[in-house]
């Protein structure tokens, strides 16, 4: 059973089962018969789904979704934000954004003062994640419970 276990074998590309040298038939894999040395080249096209400009699209969407996952937003919200930048139909289109986002350890704790109203509050209310994808840069504000509403 050990002498199994460290015998030479490699991976079938074509039945992706693990193969040992030594139950080779002919250079040919004992399960689907395929030759191991000179794969077809059928087996080896790869299909080009991805285009260059949506790998672009794709990388740029991955790190808005990263970024408004880390401060926490609730994903339907940000997908809803990334629909509507897609829906566009170009630089006329209205880019900016609002997401609710919870409160740090921190931030509960502290006084915070409304965006909206100016009003001094210490409890309830929303954080607000805002930005414009037009532009650089985010802004980060506080509503309190009676402008949340």
């Amino acid at each position: 059973m050990t002498s199994r276990t460290r015998a030479h074998h490699t991976t079938c590309p074509y039945c992706n089962e693990e193969v040992y040298y030594e139950e080779l038939i002919g250079g040919r894999c004992p399960l689907c018969g395929s030759t191991l040395e000179e794969p077809e080249e059928g087996c080896m096209e790869v299909d080009d789904g991805i285009e260059r400009t949506d790998l672009a699209w794709l990388i740029c969407h991955y790190f808005l979704f990263k970024k408004l996952d880390e401060l926490g937003a609730n994903p339907l919200q940000i997908m809803d934000v990334i629909s509507r930048f897609d829906d566009g139909d170009g630089g006329a289109q209205k880019t900016a954004f609002e997401i609710e986002v919870p409160f740090g350890r921190l931030e509960r704790i502290l006084p915070k003062q409304c965006g909206c109203c100016r009003k001094v509050f210490f409890r309830g209310g929303k954080k607000v994640f805002s930005g414009d994808a037009g532009g650089t840069g985010y802004t980060v504000s506080f509503r309190c419970p009676a402008c949340s509403q």
